[in-house]
C-alpha cells in the first residue's frame, strides 16, 4: 500500500505510450540546470485527468521562527485519512507523504509531466563516468524556523537516509551513493560506486526530503516538522485534522493559500456532503461508487486522474506454505483479476502487471505459471506442493486510506476458497496496518502500492539485497536483484526495456505478489478554486499555486 518513492493510493486506467527514459536522463543529468527542461530528464505522464460536472490535540506545532501566514485565506481539503508520522524520510502512508510533500523540499522535483526539475539544487552536473553528480544549491533559502539551507544539510539529510539505523524508505534507491561531500556553502557533490539512471527520481521523492542539519543532531524531526516548503507545519489535531499555513518566504513564491487545512472525514459521502454545502474547497474520493453517484452541483467539479500505483494481494513467501512457489502461483493462477475490478471497483480499472511506469509496458499476466482464473490448475499447483486439504491466511486489509480494500479483501476471500485457500480478514485502521506491514507481520496483504516513472523504484528497495523495505517484500530473490542492479546501471534504453521486461516475467513467476488491477484518483474541486492540478503520482504540490 506505499509509495513510490512512497505509497499511492489508486491508479492507471489509460495505455501510455513508451518512452526512451534513460537515454534522456543521460542526456540531461550531463547538462547544465539552469532550467527544468535543460537539466532534467522526460518521461510520458499518465494521461491527463478527465473533468466531469459543473462548476484532543497532539503532535507538534508551528516552528517559533516561521513567518506569518499572508491574508489569502483558509483552503479545506476533506480526506478520509489522518497522518501517521512525521518523518518524511520514513513515511510510508499516502496521506503523510501527500501531506509532507508541502512542508518540506528535495533536491530535484518531478513536473506535472514526470520530469525531473530543479527544487533546492538549479543545476546538476554528472561526471563523464557516470560516478559521480554535482548539485548546485538554491541561493537565499531559509527554513521555516528563519535558518539559512545550506550545503551542509544536504550532506546531512542524505548521509542520514544511508544510515541503516535511520531505517529510513529510500535507503536502498540511493544506495549507489558511496559519499556525500559539501562544497563550501552552496554545493554537494555525491559520489558513486555505479552509474544509477533512477537517481534523480529517487531524489525528487518525499521520502528523499532535504532536513535541517541542526534538527537531525537534535533528534526532532519527528516532533516538530521544519521545512524549506510552501508551507508551514502549524498544527496536528490526531485523527480530526492537520494545520498547515502559507511560507511567505517560499523560494517558489508565497503560497496564495493562507491556511491550508486536511480535515478527515471517514466516510466518502460525507465528503460529497461537504462539498455539495461549500464546507471544503477540495475532496478527495477513491470509491468510484461514491465518485460516480456525486452528481453535479454548482459547488463543484468532478475531475478523474490516472495515477501510477497499483493494487495487490501481497504474499509473505517467508512464511509457513508461502515459502513454495507453487502455493503462490495456484494462488495467484487462481484469482480472476477482472472479476475484482467489477466486484470491489464497480469496474473502474484496469488489470496490471508489476511494472505500471508508463515508458515501461508489457503484458500484466505472460510469466504466470496458468491463466489466470484458472482454479483446475491452481488446485493441481496445490496438491503437488502437498496443501490439496487447504491453507489458511492471516491477512490484513486496511480501512480509511482507500475504500475499496475491505470489498478486495472480501472479493478474494471468495475466489480463493475453490481451491482450498481461506483468508481471515484482518481489518485495520492506517497506522496499526502500517507498523503491521512494515514487520512482515502477515501471511497476505490487501494493498495500494505506489508506482513509478522508474521501475527500479518500485522494486529495489522490496526485492534488492538489503533492500529497505525488503522485509514486507517477502521474498529473498538473487535473479531479481541482479535484474533490478542491471536495470539501474544500465544507460542504454533499448537494454533497459529488456532487462525490466524479464524481471516483470519473473517476478509473475515466482509470484511473491499478486497484482490486480490499476485505476483513478477522483478530485472534487470547489468552484471557487483555481489552480489545482492532480497529478499522475498524486501529490498535491500544485496547492502551493492554487487560490
Amino acid at each position: 500500500m506505499f509509495g513510490s518513492g512512497s505509497r499511492g493510493r489508486k491508479v492507471h486506467r489509460a495505455a501510455v505510450g513508451a518512452v526512451s527514459i534513460a537515454a534522456v536522463l543521460a542526456a540531461a543529468a550531463c547538462s547544465p540546470a539552469g532550467s527544468g527542461s535543460s537539466s532534467s530528464s522526460s518521461t510520458t505522464s499518465a494521461a491527463a485527468p478527465v473533468v466531469s460536472g459543473s462548476s484532543a490535540p497532539s503532535g507538534g506545532t508551528g516552528s517559533s521562527g516561521a513567518t506569518p501566514a499572508p491574508s489569502g485565506g483558509t483552503f479545506v481539503v476533506a480526506r478520509t485519512g489522518d497522518v501517521d508520522q512525521l518523518d518524511p524520510q520514513k513515511a510510508t502512508a499516502f496521506q503523510t507523504v501527500e501531506t509532507l510533500s508541502l512542508v518540506y523540499s528535495r533536491l530535484v522535483a518531478l513536473d506535472q509531466d514526470g520530469k525531473v526539475v530543479p527544487d533546492l539544487a538549479t543545476r546538476w552536473d554528472t561526471a563523464a563516468d557516470g560516478k559521480s553528480l554535482t548539485f548546485t544549491l538554491r541561493s537565499g533559502v531559509t527554513w521555516h524556523d528563519g535558518d539559512p539551507f545550506t550545503a551542509a544539510d544536504v550532506k546531512a539529510s542524505i548521509t542520514r537516509i544511508l544510515d541503516e539505523k535511520t531505517a529510513a524508505v529510500a535507503r536502498s534507491n540511493l544506495k549507489a551513493i558511496t559519499a556525500v561531500d559539501a562544497v563550501g556553502t552552496d554545493q554537494v557533490k555525491l559520489t558513486l560506486s555505479a552509474p544509477s539512471t533512477a537517481l534523480l527520481y529517487s531524489l525528487a521523492s518525499v521520502n528523499s526530503a532535504i532536513l535541517h542539519a541542526k534538527d537531525i543532531t537534535a533528534n526532532s524531526i519527528a516532533k516538530t516538522p521544519d521545512g524549506t516548503g510552501p508551507f508551514v507545519w502549524t498544527k496536528w489535531a490526531q485523527g480530526q485534522q492537520v494545520t498547515l499555513t502559507a511560507n511567505s518566504k517560499y523560494f517558489g513564491g508565497s503560497p496564495k493559500i493562507g491556511t491550508l487545512q486536511f480535515r478527515v472525514i471517514p466516510a466518502e459521502s460525507s465528503i460529497v456532503s461537504g462539498m455539495k454545502a461549500g464546507a471544503f474547497q477540495l475532496g478527495i474520493l477513491s470509491d468510484p461508487t461514491v465518485a460516480d453517484n456525486a452528481g453535479t452541483s454548482g459547488r463543484f467539479t468532478l475531475v478523474k486522474q490516472p495515477v501510477l500505483s497499483y493494487h495487490a494481494l501481497m504474499l509473505n513467501g517467508r512464511k509457513g506454505p508461502l515459502k513454495d512457489v507453487r502455493v503462490r502461483q495456484a494462488i495467484a493462477c487462481a484469482i480472476d483479476r477482472d472479476q475484482v475490478v467489477k466486484t470491489a471497483a464497480n469496474g473502474d480499472g484496469t488489470v496490471t502487471g508489476p511494472i505500471t511506469s508508463p515508458g515501461f509496458q508489457f503484458s500484466p499476466t505472460d510469466g504466470l505459471a496458468c491463466k489466470p482464473g484458472d482454479t483446475a490448475a491452481a488446485k493441481a499447483l496445490m496438491t503437488a506442493a502437498g496443501y490439496g486439504s487447504g491453507i489458511t491466511l492471516n491477512t490484513i486489509v486496511e480501512t480509511g486510506e482507500y475504500a475499496t480494500a475491505v470489498a478486495e479483501g472480501q472479493n478474494l476471500q471468495s475466489q480463493l476458497k475453490a481451491i482450498g485457500v481461506t483468508l481471515t480478514l484482518k481489518q485495520l485502521t492506517t497506522d496499526p496496518y502500517v507498523k503491521a506491514w512494515l514487520a512482515a507481520d502477515f501471511d497476505a496483504a490487501v494493498a495500494l502500492n505506489g508506482g513509478s516513472y522508474d521501475p527500479y523504484l518500485m522494486y529495489g528497495r522490496y526485492y534488492t539485497t538489503g533492500g529497505s523495505l525488503s522485509l514486507p517484500g517477502g521474498l529473498d530473490s538473487a535473479t531479481l536483484n541482479d535484474l533490478l542492479v542491471k536495470g539501474n546501471t544500465s544507460t542504454v534504453d533499448a537494454d533497459r526495456q529488456k532487462i525490466y521486461q524479464q524481471l516483470q516475467s519473473e517476478l509473475l513467476k515466482e509470484s511473491p505478489w499478486v497484482w490486480m488491477f490499476r485505476s483513478d484518483d477522483y478530485y472534487l474541486v470547489g468552484s471557487g478554486a483555481t489552480g489545482f492540478k492532480p497529478r499522475a503520482d498524486e501529490l498535491l504540490t500544485s496547492l502551493a499555486s492554487t487560490s
